[in-house]
């Protein structure tokens, strides 16, 4: 009795650990052509036009910090780039299961 009861609750916390960690991965849709797991994909920092405004017109702002805020900026709606086998997985920066491949060129 006292081994059901450990296994019941082994279970149990396997199920609400596995329901707690998988809130952050995507669900795709059944025809989304997937290449690279969602949840492995890198996300961009998102950046709002106030916060990049805010950034840039801040006196002694150290240049760095400027320029990784203008790359972070004008970059964060870019696809994400993943090198798969021979060619590239193109993917969004919106939405991880949207993803393209691209494959290498013909041989000549």
């Amino acid at each position: 009795m006292k081994a059901l009861a450990l296994i019941f609750l082994a279970t149990g916390a396997a199920t609400l650990a596995d329901g707690c960690f998988r809130t952050a991965s995507a669900q795709c849709a059944p025809g989304n052509q997937i290449y690279i797991d969602p949840r492995l994909v890198p996300q961009r920092q998102h950046i709002t036009p106030e916060q990049f405004q805010r950034i840039w017109s801040t006196p002694g702002m150290p240049e760095s910090v400027k320029n990784w805020a203008f790359d972070a900026y004008h970059n964060q709606f870019r696809p994400i780039q993943i090198p798969f086998r021979d060619g590239t997985v193109l993917i969004s920066p919106t939405d991880p299961c949207v993803q393209q491949y691209i494959g290498p060129g013909p041989k000549n």
